[in-house]
């Protein structure tokens, strides 16, 4: 099952989207080198609150109504309103305005002239907004659009690296992997077992997706760095590749890049069996287009939603 690369939840990780709020949620901090640790979700979103080095909020006007809080530069400003804080700037919504708790956001498509919209003014005069407005619970609900001469809140603030990043992220998705080994059903002591999954985009990459700002691009990349497995029997496997499926002709001869040799039987084991997971360890960058510059760092693992049995018998040697 293909499932999006993140959830933010970023300072609204990038309010990304999120994947339900029911699966936990890992925290990358940067710390001055943007990486960090990062659990997986149930859902394989990437589940990750990225904290910009500095940390914080940044202090400064910039709203359309006052009312911004937050101290040292680097994270989103915030606007109050109505006893609830707000970001001053939203890419969707636009400037958030303290005193009526609307934001104002300057349609990408202006009405023709001589339209309702415009209040009788002439578009050489200024533009018109959407308005959203914030109601007492927090929900956001259109109003009509509305003329102004000059930007309410002024131009929109720079890009965020971070936040185009994360939003690059939102359309990246991965799968948990489809396990096999050989033999199937019953393996020996002493002979080599096949481990593979099946391949496709989703769990082999490289995956990439660029986000575009009003002033600079973002491109996110996920490359597998290896895959796990738990073999049952406490030993594990580390591999670099997604495996190789066994062939016939292949005999009983070892996997030439994933396999696994018991030295003990599941004979004691629940069910009489071993369970194998895998585990696909990916490292996940963000970097601007064109000058390469780092943004985020950080690994994130995926783990096969369906665990393998596989029987491993002892040959039983007759005197």
């Amino acid at each position: 099952m293909l499932r999006p690369l993140w959830r933010l939840l970023v300072a609204a990780v990038l309010s990304l989207g999120l994947a339900a709020a029911l699966n936990p949620v890992a925290t990358a901090d940067p710390s001055g080198d943007p990486s960090g640790g990062v659990a997986g979700c149930k859902n394989l979103y990437i589940c990750v609150v990225v904290t910009e080095p500095g940390g914080g909020t940044p202090g400064g006007g910039g709203g359309t109504g006052g009312g911004s809080t937050g101290g040292g530069g680097g994270g989103v400003q915030m606007c109050s309103w109505n006893g609830q804080q707000w970001p001053c700037w939203d890419d969707d919504l636009g400037w958030f305005s303290s005193s009526d708790g609307c934001y104002y956001h300057r349609m990408n498509q202006q009405p023709p002239a001589g339209a309702k919209e415009w209040g009788g003014h002439d578009p050489s005069e200024g533009a018109v907004y959407e308005v959203n407005c914030r109601g007492i619970d927090g929900q956001l609900t259109p109003k009509d659009p509305m003329f102004f001469a000059q930007p309410p809140g002024g131009e929109p603030p720079p890009d965020r690296p971070y936040d185009l990043g994360l939003k690059a992220l939102k359309t990246i998705r991965l799968a948990a992997p489809v396990l096999h080994a050989a033999p199937t059903g019953t393996a020996v002591v002493g002979v080599p077992v096949w481990l593979w999954y099946d391949r496709d985009a989703a769990t082999t990459g490289p995956l990439s997706a660029t986000a575009t700002g009003r002033q600079i691009s973002v491109t996110a990349t996920v490359t597998l760095a290896g895959v796990h497995w738990d073999t049952g029997d406490g030993a594990g496997v580390d591999c670099t590749s997604p495996g190789t499926p066994y062939h016939a002709d292949a005999g009983g001869s070892p996997s030439p890049d994933c396999g696994h040799l018991y030295t003990t039987g599941s004979a004691r084991q629940r069910d009489g069996r071993y369970y194998l997971t895998a585990t696909l360890n990916w490292k996940v960058t963000a970097v601007v287009s064109g000058t390469g510059e780092k943004v985020f760092a950080f690994d994130f693992p995926v783990t096969s939603d369906q665990p393998l049995p596989l029987r491993v018998g002892e040959v039983q040697v007759l005197n």
